[in-house]
C-alpha cells in the first residue's frame, strides 16, 4: 500500500505546481496585453487550469472581460471577437486570425506564442521580456 501512495501523492504535487505554474503564466500574460494589474477573465471552453481557479478574476459576460482564454470558437459571441483572444491550444492560435496568442502545453513543458501582426492590429505593445515568444 506505501508503494503505491507515494507515486499517487507525487503526482498529485505535481500536478498541482503545473495548474499553479499554468495560472502565473495566464496571469503574467493578461496582465502584459491588458495593462491591467488584476485584469478580468473570461474563460471559454474546458480549461482544466482555470476551471474553478480562485486565483484568478472571472466573469460569464464575455463582454465585461478584459481578456478572453478559449479552448475553441464556437458559440463566442462576435461581439466579444474585438477583446484580446488567447488559446488554450496552439491549433487554434495558427487556424484563427482573431487570436493574439497561445499558451499550451508540449511534451510536458508550456509554450507561449504570440503573433506580432496581431498584436499590432489591436494596438498591443508587449514588454521586452515577451520578445523570445513573438513570432
Amino acid at each position: 500500500m506505501k508503494k503505491l501512495l507515494l507515486p499517487l501523492l507525487i503526482g498529485l504535487q505535481l500536478a498541482a505546481s503545473d495548474i499553479e505554474l499554468a495560472t502565473r503564466i495566464y496571469t503574467t500574460i493578461a496582465r502584459a496585453l491588458t495593462a491591467k494589474s488584476a485584469p478580468l477573465f473570461y474563460i471559454h471552453g474546458d480549461i482544466e487550469e482555470l476551471q474553478e481557479n480562485p486565483a484568478i478574476r472571472r466573469t460569464d459576460n464575455c463582454l465585461a472581460a478584459d481578456i478572453i482564454i478559449a479552448a475553441h470558437l464556437e458559440g463566442l459571441p462576435p461581439e466579444c471577437l474585438h477583446k484580446p483572444l488567447f488559446a488554450s491550444r496552439y491549433r487554434l492560435f495558427r487556424k484563427h486570425e482573431e487570436i493574439v496568442g497561445a499558451f499550451f502545453w508540449q511534451k510536458g513543458r508550456p509554450n507561449i506564442v504570440f503573433s506580432a501582426v496581431r498584436l499590432q492590429q489591436l494596438g498591443i505593445t508587449l514588454g521586452a521580456e515577451f520578445t523570445p515568444y513573438i513570432e
